[in-house]
Formats: C-alpha cells, structure tokens, sequence
C-alpha cells in the first residue's frame, strides 16, 4: 500500500524542484506586480512603506490622456502592422527558401545564413545601426537620396510625425522577420513529400496544391508564430525607447515605454505595476480568445 502511494506520488516528488524555481521566479512576482498595482510605492521606499490606494492608479492613468495613445500605438503600429508585415513576408521568403531553384542551385544554406544575419544582431546594435543610417542630418539614406536627386534636403525620418512610425516599423521588421522565416520553414520541411504527389495524381496544380495540402499543415504552425510574435511585441520596450524615447513629443509612445516613464521617472512604482497588469490582461484574453478560435477553425 505504501509503495503503491510512493509510486503515485513520484510525478510530483520529482517535479518539485522544477515548480519551486518557477514559483520562485514567475509566481511570486507576478502576485507582487498585482498587489503593487493598487498600491503608491516609490523606488527609494521599501515595500513596507507602500500606501493602499485602490483602484487610483488605474483611474490616474486613464484620466492623464497619455494611456489611450500608449494603448492605441501598442496594439496598432507597434503590434498589428510589424506582425503582420513579418507573417506576410516571412511567408513569402520561406517559400522562396524552399523553392526548387535553391535546391539546384545549392544555394539554400547561403540563403539561410543571409536570412539570419540581422537576427544575429543585438538589438541595440541594429538599433544604434538604424538611428545612423536614418539620420536626418548625415545619415546614409539620406545622403543617397540626396545624391540620386531623389530629395534636396534630409528627412529627419524618426523626428517627423509621417515617418517615424514607419522608420520604427521597418527597424523591427528587418530584426525579427529572420525568426518566422526560419520557423516557418521548419514547417514546410515537415509537410510529408507523399501529400503533395498524391495531390498531383489528382490532378492538382501549384494553387490547388498549397490551398489543399500547404496551408492546412502549416495552420498549427502559423497559429503558434503569430501568439508569440504578438506576445513578444506588444511587451517590447527596447525599439521605440532607444529610437524616439516616446516621441516627437509623445506621438509614439507605448504601454511599455509609459509604464518605465511612471515608474522610474515619476518614481510611481504602482503606476508602472497597474500598467503592467492592464498589459497582461490584454494579453491574456487576446491569447484565449485567438486560441479559441484557431482551434475552432482547425476542428472544421
């Protein structure tokens, strides 16, 4: 009987560990985060000085003005258009990797390594790399431009309100489009060769093909690509901070940037908390809600 219990309790036993270092390091935190944010804390005051407030940070923010823009900004330009440029054209070159020409040609390990190149690059780097060649003064873009005839003067691509959210868009595209591309080639590499003959004894061509046999395998694929790009960009911090700081002004400020702004500017470590949990809770019903409805379309 002892040994039959010990057995069943094995599992368990032997995940202990695991789930000590995530309630450690995920848990804990977390729950903090949510009672912080109805709390005022300062980051020179230690947590037992922190002030209940109830729900005013939330209130606060909302009323400032500078929430909506932050929200709107997040989950349009920073969010919806980078993900969809990238699954777009991530597609469209993982296709081209896979292509029969490449195989002739063995050129597919050199196309590969080009592809990753500016994945392979730090984040601050390819940043710092960007904000040179955008310059509005002697940037290189500019400079060609200039010297084509194209323009007569510099544009000052991430200091004007009709560029620089472009300019953004384009510096995160060119940094993360290497990661879809790879993953979705791994998908197209996992699509069993027997499908597509035996859709060519039926008599199907390219477009019948990729509508009957491509896009059903790589659904699941896709499903995962996009929740972790959405997830990985709507949290990002380090592309509008290090390129604008939030601006022209406060144009193209973003839920995190206003969130490391309340924080650690006006040393509201609530405020910063209760931004935080707004950007979990749309993040959360954003990943059921996305989940629900790609696991109801494959069911179909």
């Amino acid at each position: 009987m002892g040994g039959t219990r010990l057995r069943a309790l094995q599992p368990y036993l032997l995940s202990a560990p695991a789930l000590l270092v995530v309630g450690l390091l995920f848990l804990i935190p977390s729950i903090y985060n949510v009672v912080l944010a109805f709390q005022s804390l300062s980051p020179y005051q230690s947590p037992g000085d922190a002030e209940a407030v109830g729900v005013e940070n939330f209130t606060d923010l909302w009323s400032s003005g500078d929430l909506p823009n932050a929200a709107v900004n997040t989950v349009f330009w920073l969010t919806a258009m980078t993900v969809v440029l990238r699954i777009a054209l991530g597609l469209a070159l993982a296709l081209a990797l896979e292509s029969p020409v490449l195989r002739r040609w063995k050129l597919r390990g050199v196309s590969r390594t080009i592809i990753l190149i500016p994945w392979m690059v730090p984040q601050v780097v390819a940043i710092a790399a960007w904000r040179w060649i955008l310059d509005g003064n002697s940037g290189v873009l500019n400079q060609t431009l200039t010297g084509l005839g194209i323009i007569d003067g510099g544009i000052p691509f991430l200091a004007q309100t009709s560029t620089v959210w472009w300019s953004i868009i384009a510096i995160i595209v060119w940094r993360e489009l290497p990661f879809v591309v790879m993953v979705l080639v791994a998908g197209l590499q996992s699509i069993p060769a027997e499908q597509y003959e035996a859709a060519e004894v039926d008599g199907a061509g390219r477009w019948a093909s990729w509508r009957s046999v491509t896009v059903p395998n790589l659904r699941p694929v896709l499903t995962l690509v996009v929740l972790v790009t959405v997830i990985q960009t709507f949290n990002n911090f380090v592309y509008v901070w290090l390129t604008t700081g939030g601006g022209p002004g406060n144009y193209t400020a973003v839920l995190a940037t206003e969130l490391y702004s309340a924080a650690f500017f006006d040393n509201e470590l609530g405020a910063g908390a209760a931004i935080g949990l707004l950007m979990t809770v749309i993040m959360a019903i954003f990943a059921v809600v996305y989940m629900r409805v790609t696991s109801t379309k494959e069911k179909a």
